[in-house]
């Protein structure tokens, strides 16, 4: 299976266009498509003024006994299979062709002057529904026109499998890729908690989207809160899930203290729940989750990504804050097909109204647009996003 990454590549030339810096290092998670991307890359006319040579580093071949097949070679793409240091590849380039330009791949960021580290995204639900011959068109849905019911299908088979090429290739992996990711965390834990630390995840899994609180999963674990707090951080290491703050302007009546959790795919959720559970009670928590993970591949480099809660409970999933700007859009996601502008929005407007361009609500199938006030609440399916 090949998915096009078209933005994707447009974002890596721009940064290796851009950059005076010798060395680009393309960062990846297991199974994200890092070799695919390298041949999309290739195949494509970023390279074209390079005389370009790859090299494959393994235990058959190491970077040491390597030799430059053209000696007028001026664009070198490192691609190992064993760990390489940073120090061993500066040294082999220069050496071998001081004035070239690298990209290796790494599973680390390297933070050094000559480097310009870039990080390899996966297939984004755009790109898997233009590679299933269902392509977004935003037009389309806002004039009725698009087929929502067969992008929902596509949706939900996305979402069951995330976002690895690994998985959407091959459905049956994804169980495999997270016992993977079960047993390098495992390496931080005695072996009498891991028990303890799968049930973690699972509690984790059904109450995503939720407030957190180590309390409460310290009492319904029978655990300590010390190994909550242990557990949390070796999750967040990981990289299997990431913490959303509050947006808070008035500590008094809003919400300032607590987080959000959200898996940072959702083929751990599934491998940890089974895929039966997201069309249950947890369905609110995971469509969250999947408009996140949306919303950070396009905005995280401009936007500060929030949620909203008073204390009183009233609570808004998701608010974008423009950096430079500092103007916020609030986004309300609902499980239900609805175009009713949900009271906590509206109270939001009312504190807030003023730095509002747009709000928008995401739902299962309805498109459509209201105004609150003079501002415009877009209201747009979840695939849409």
């Amino acid at each position: 299976m090949k998915f096009l990454r078209t933005k994707l590549i447009e974002k890596f030339n721009e940064s290796f266009n851009s950059s005076g810096k010798q060395y680009v290092v393309i960062v990846w998670e297991k199974g994200i498509g890092k070799s695919a991307f390298l041949s999309l890359l290739e195949e494509s006319d970023i390279f074209v003024t390079y005389k370009t040579e790859s090299i494959l580093i393994s235990d058959d071949s190491p970077l040491d006994s390597t030799e430059l097949k053209n000696p007028d070679t001026n664009l070198i793409i490192l691609d190992s299979t064993i760990p390489v240091s940073f120090s061993e590849i500066r040294s082999f380039i220069e050496s071998k062709s001081p004035d070239s330009r690298v990209i290796f791949t790494s599973e680390v960021l390297i933070f050094e002057d000559t480097v310009d580290n870039f990080p390899v995204s996966g297939i984004s639900f755009r790109e898997y529904a233009e590679w299933a011959g269902n392509p977004i068109d935003v037009w389309a849905i806002m004039s009725k026109k698009a087929d929502i019911w067969g992008l929902n299908e596509l949706r939900d088979t996305y979402i069951h499998l995330g976002q690895y090429p690994c998985n959407l290739d091959n459905p049956e992996w994804f169980q495999l890729s997270f016992d993977e990711k079960l047993a390098t965390m495992n390496q931080e834990l005695f072996k009498k908690e891991e028990w303890d630390f799968l049930d973690f995840i699972r509690t984790l899994a059904m109450n995503v989207g939720d407030i957190y609180k180590e309390e409460r999963i310290a009492k319904n674990m029978n655990i300590s809160r010390r190994k909550v707090r242990k557990y949390t951080e070796i999750a967040l290491k990981h990289n299997l899930v990431r913490a959303v703050g509050p947006w808070v302007e008035n500590t008094i009546t809003e919400l300032s203290r607590h987080v959000k959790v959200y898996f940072t795919d959702l083929s751990y959720f599934h491998a940890a729940l089974g895929v039966s559970y997201y069309h249950g009670e947890g369905k609110q928590g995971v469509m969250e989750n999947f408009i996140l993970i949306e919303i950070e591949r396009k905005l995280s480099a401009t936007h500060d990504i929030r949620f909203y809660r008073k204390k009183s409970g009233s609570e808004v999933s998701f608010v974008l804050v423009e950096k430079k700007s500092e103007k916020i859009t609030p986004i309300e996601v609902t499980i239900k097909s609805s175009n009713i502008i949900p009271q906590s929005l509206k109270s939001f407007h009312e504190s807030y109204g003023s730095r509002i361009e747009h709000a928008m609500i995401m739902n299962d199938n309805i498109s459509e647009q209201k105004d609150l006030d003079w501002t415009p609440i877009i209201i747009l399916p979840h695939i849409a996003i």
